[in-house]
C-alpha cells in the first residue's frame, strides 16, 4: 500500500483537485462577499437591479473559474494581454474607491471573502499560466493582512501565517506545471530541464509521478478486452466480413474521457520532469500489446509466424485473413493509436510521433513482409491468383497509409509498400507468358475424360481469362511478357480462347463414339458461352470470335442430336396412312414403339454414364432434348392408344413422367448407374388416355 506521505503531495498535484478548490472559494467568496459591509461602503444598498448585474457577473467569475482550462488554451497573446491591463486597472479602481470607503472594522464577511478570493487565484495559479493570477494572489493575501490588523494588530499573525503557507505550498508544488513555453521548448529538444532543491526530494517526486503513470497506464489496460470485443463486433456484423467504417473515431468514443484525461496529466507531468523515455516507454508497450492481440485474433494465428507464405499449411486461406487483417489494421487500429496518441500526448506532436511510430512499425511490417515474399516466389497457375488478391488488396491500401503515415518517422512504411505494389505488378506482368504456357502442358491439359464432360483445361482457361480481363488488373497492370514486349489484354484472351479451340478438337477425337465427339465439343463450348456471357466479357473480346463461338456450339448440338435423338424421334413420326386413314397398321406403330423403346432405353443407359459438371448446362441440354422428344412422344402414344385401345398399354414402356425421369437421370456419371437400379419399374398411371 502507497505510504500516505507519498499519496498526499500525489492528490495535490492532480487538476480536479483544484479545479473543484476554485469553483467552490469563487462562490463562498462572492457571496460573502455581497453579505459584506465592504459592499455596501461601495455600492450602497441591494436594490434590483444591483442583484441582478451581480448575479450575472459571479456566474461569469464562476464559469471562468471552473472551465479555466478550457479559455486559457484558446486565448491569444494579446487577448491575455488585455485581459492583465483590465485586472490592473479594476484592481487599482477598487483599492482606491475602498480606502476613501472604508471608515470602520471590516466584518466577519469581508474577512471570509478575501480568504476565498486568494483560495480562488491559488487554485488558478495551479491551471492557468496568463501571467496575473499570481499578482491576484498576492493582493488578496495582502487585503487579508491589512482587514485582520484593522481589527486586532495581533490577528494579523493570523494572517501572515495563512499567506506564508500559500506562497510555500506553491513554490513546492510549482514544479509539476508545465507552461506552454515549457510545451514548445519540448516541441524541439523532447526534453525539460527541471530545477529541484535535491536529488533526493527529485527521486521522490519521479516515483510520485512514474506511480500516478503507471495506474493510468494500467486503467487503460483494462480497457483492452473491451476494444477488442468491439473490433469483432463490428467485423463480425459487417456484409461479407467487410468493415465499412464511416466514423473512424468509434473506437475511441468507447474509452471513457476520464481514462484518457488522466493520462493525459500524468503525462504532462512525467514529461515535466523529463521522463519522456520512461513514459513512452510504458505507454508503447502497453499499445504495442493491444496491436499484437488485435492482429492475432484477426489473423486467427497464436504462434505462427506469418513472414513468408512456405510456412502457411493453407495459403489460399492465409490470404484472405490476411487481406481482411490489413483492412481493418490500416483502416481502424492504426487510425485509432495515431488519434489517442494525439489526445494523450496533446501539446506534445514529436512525443506523440514517435510513440505512434514505435507502436505500429512492427506490426504494420510484419504484414508488408507477407506481401513482399510473394514477390520472389515461382510463377505457376495457383501463385499468380494469389499474387493479384494480394495486389489488388494492397492498392485498395495505399491511400490509406499515405493519409495515416505521413510523418518522417513512419513515411518509410509508404514507401515500402509502394515498393511491394510494383514489385507484384511487375510479377504479374512478367508470369502472364509463362503462366499460359504451364496451363497448355500441364498434366490436367493432357488427360482425357472417358466419359466427356466439361474439361479441366477449359475450367483453367476461363480462370485465367476471368482474372485478367477485371478492370481492376486492366487499370493498374500493363501488359508485358518476359521479353519486355507491351500486348493488348484482349487480343491476348482471343488467342488463348483459340488454343484452347484447338486443344478441345485434339481431344474430341479421342472419342470413339462420334456422338460422345459432339457432345464433348457441345458442352465446352456452351460452358464457354455461357461464362463469357454471365461475367460481361463480351466488351473484352471480339465480337467475331463471340459470334463465331456460338455458331460452332450451335453447330455440335445439331451433330449431336443428329447422332443419337433424331433417330429415337424418327421412330414416332407418324405418316398419312397411319394417322389419317381409319383402318390403321397398327403393326407398323407396334414395331416402332418397340424400336424407339429399345434405343431410347440404350441411349439413356450410355449417356448416364457421361458427365456434366455443372448443374444449369446440364438442365440446359436436358430440356433442349425433352423439347424435341416428348412432344413427339406424346403425340404417338396418343394414336397408339387410340387404336389399339386397352391392349396399348403391353407395348407401352415408358409413361411421360418415365421418360422425363430418364432424361433427368443423363449426364450425371457412372454412380448414377447405381442409383438408377434401385428405381422401381415403370408405371403407366401417367401415360395419356388412361381410364
Amino acid at each position: 500500500m502507497t505510504p500516505l506521505s507519498v499519496q498526499i503531495p500525489s492528490w495535490l498535484m492532480h487538476q480536479k483537485l483544484w479545479r473543484f478548490l476554485g469553483f467552490a472559494s469563487s462562490i463562498v467568496g462572492l457571496l460573502c462577499y455581497a453579505l459584506s459591509t465592504s459592499f455596501n461602503f461601495l455600492f450602497g444598498k441591494w436594490n434590483l437591479a444591483k442583484i441582478s448585474i451581480y448575479i450575472v457577473f459571479s456566474l461569469i467569475i464562476c464559469l471562468a473559474t471552473f472551465f479555466a482550462k478550457v479559455w486559457q488554451y484558446s486565448a491569444s497573446l494579446r487577448l491575455r494581454a488585455h485581459m492583465t491591463f483590465l485586472v490592473l486597472t479594476v484592481t487599482s479602481v477598487y483599492s482606491f474607491f475602498f480606502d476613501k470607503a472604508a471608515n470602520g472594522d471590516p466584518d466577519a464577511y469581508s474577512i471570509v471573502s478575501c480568504a476565498s478570493f486568494a483560495i480562488m487565484w491559488f487554485s488558478l495559479s495551479r491551471q492557468i499560466h496568463c501571467g496575473f493570477e499570481v499578482d491576484m494572489l498576492y493582493f488578496f493575501l495582502g487585503v487579508l493582512i491589512i482587514q485582520l490588523m484593522k481589527i486586532r494588530f495581533l490577528l494579523s499573525i493570523v494572517a501572515i501565517c495563512f499567506s506564508y503557507f500559500l506562497i510555500i505550498l506553491r513554490s513546492s508544488l510549482d514544479a509539476s506545471t508545465v507552461t506552454e513555453s515549457e510545451y514548445l521548448e519540448l516541441h524541439d529538444q523532447n526534453h525539460v530541464s527541471i530545477q529541484v532543491e535535491s536529488d533526493s526530494q527529485q527521486s521522490n517526486i519521479h516515483r510520485i509521478i512514474m506511480t500516478k503513470l503507471m495506474d493510468c497506464v494500467e486503467a487503460l489496460q483494462k480497457r483492452k478486452a473491451a476494444l477488442v470485443q468491439t473490433i469483432f463486433e463490428e467485423y463480425n456484423n459487417a456484409t461479407n466480413n467487410t468493415m465499412l467504417v464511416t466514423d473512424y473515431n468509434f473506437l475511441l468514443d468507447t474509452l471513457p474521457q476520464g481514462v484518457v484525461n488522466d493520462l493525459h496529466e500524468a503525462v504532462k507531468s512525467a514529461v515535466a520532469f523529463g521522463l519522456v523515455k520512461e513514459c513512452s516507454d510504458a505507454y508503447i508497450d502497453c499499445r504495442r500489446e493491444f496491436l499484437e492481440e488485435c492482429l492475432a485474433r484477426l489473423l486467427e494465428l497464436d504462434t505462427v509466424k506469418i513472414d513468408h507464405p512456405n510456412t502457411l499449411p493453407t495459403p489460399y486461406f492465409m490470404v484472405k485473413r490476411w487481406a481482411e487483417t490489413c483492412n481493418v489494421a490500416f483502416r481502424i487500429l492504426f487510425p485509432f493509436e495515431r488519434r489517442l496518441c494525439d489526445r494523450v500526448f496533446f501539446g506534445l506532436r514529436s512525443v506523440s510521433d514517435v510513440c505512434f511510430a514505435n507502436i505500429c512499425r512492427e506490426s504494420a511490417t510484419q504484414l508488408l513482409n507477407f506481401a513482399e515474399a510473394f514477390t520472389s516466389v515461382s510463377s505457376s497457375f495457383d501463385q499468380i491468383f494469389i499474387i493479384v488478391h494480394i495486389f489488388r488488396a494492397l492498392c485498395d491500401l495505399i491511400p490509406h497509409l499515405q493519409t495515416l503515415f505521413c510523418d518522417s518517422l513512419t513515411m518509410f512504411l509508404v514507401k515500402e509498400a509502394i515498393t511491394i505494389q510494383n514489385n507484384l505488378r511487375e510479377a504479374i506482368e512478367g508470369c502472364y507468358t509463362e503462366v499460359k504456357n504451364m496451363i497448355f502442358r500441364s498434366k490436367k491439359a493432357k488427360f482425357v475424360f472417358p466419359n466427356g464432360g466439361i474439361h479441366p483445361l477449359t475450367m483453367d482457361v476461363l480462370a485465367y481469362v476471368e482474372l485478367f480481363c477485371e478492370p481492376f488488373l486492366q487499370k493498374y497492370v500493363q501488359g508485358s511478357d518476359r521479353a519486355g514486349t507491351s500486348f493488348s489484354f484482349s487480343v491476348e484472351m482471343v488467342s488463348m480462347l483459340k488454343i484452347l479451340e484447338r486443344k478441345l478438337r485434339t481431344k474430341s477425337k479421342n472419342y470413339k463414339d462420334p456422338t460422345l465427339c459432339y457432345f464433348f465439343m457441345m458442352i465446352n463450348r456452351r460452358y464457354i458461352q455461357n461464362f463469357v456471357k454471365q461475367r460481361h466479357f463480351v466488351t473484352h473480346l471480339s465480337n467475331d470470335w463471340v459470334q463465331n463461338n456460338t455458331q460452332k456450339a450451335e453447330q455440335n448440338l445439331e451433330l449431336y442430336y443428329k447422332s443419337s435423338w433424331n433417330m429415337v424421334v424418327d421412330y414416332l413420326k407418324l405418316y398419312n396412312d397411319e394417322s389419317l386413314v381409319p383402318a390403321v397398321p397398327a403393326e407398323s406403330m407396334k414395331e416402332k414403339l418397340i424400336l424407339f423403346n429399345s434405343h431410347f432405353r440404350k441411349i439413356c443407359t450410355l449417356q448416364s454414364t457421361w458427365f456434366v459438371g455443372k448443374e444449369q448446362l446440364r438442365k440446359e441440354i436436358i430440356t433442349s432434348v425433352e423439347n424435341m422428344l416428348l412432344p413427339a412422344y406424346g403425340n404417338f402414344i396418343g394414336k397408339f392408344h387410340n387404336v389399339l385401345a386397352a391392349d396399348a398399354y403391353e407395348y407401352i414402356e415408358y409413361g411421360m413422367f418415365d421418360i422425363q425421369a430418364r432424361l433427368n437421370g443423363l449426364f450425371r456419371g457412372r454412380i448414377y448407374i447405381v442409383i438408377i437400379r434401385l428405381v422401381k419399374p415403370k408405371s403407366t398411371e401417367d401415360v395419356p388416355g388412361r381410364g
